[in-house]
């Protein structure tokens, strides 16, 4: 469920940058010849506020990616130490010794036969 919640405020945050983006690139062809001081004045101080919302967004986007990659580390470590919390025992009857084999699909070895004693 992390994973799932981090994906979807990096592609909220994607979204933002792009309209913030846009934006400034609308700011910026504006032509500063028609604009009156005052507009000019405002001009840069949205200029100014959309570059430090851009720098934030892209500071967010980092901690995001870093965040997803942690929660994902997590998920793997957490699924390699159930798997190694698990154990199998196979018992073969009332006479549990000797060598004892279902399906084997490769070769087997360190194997010695002889009583129980031996």
């Amino acid at each position: 469920m992390k994973e799932a919640e981090i994906t979807g405020a990096i592609a909220a945050t994607d979204k933002q940058l792009t309209e913030v983006e846009s934006t400034l690139g609308e700011l910026r062809l504006t032509d500063a010849s028609q604009e009156g001081v005052q507009n000019v004045e405002d001009k840069e101080k949205a200029l100014e506020q959309i570059k430090e919302e851009q720098i934030a967004l892209d500071s967010s986007r980092i901690l995001l990616q870093e965040l997803l990659s942690k929660a994902r580390e997590e998920v793997v470590s957490r699924a390699a130490t159930e798997s190694q919390d698990r154990s199998t025992k196979v018992t073969f009857g009332n006479q549990n010794s000797g060598f004892q084999i279902g399906i084997s699909n490769g070769p087997i070895s360190g194997i010695s036969f002889g009583g129980k004693g031996a």
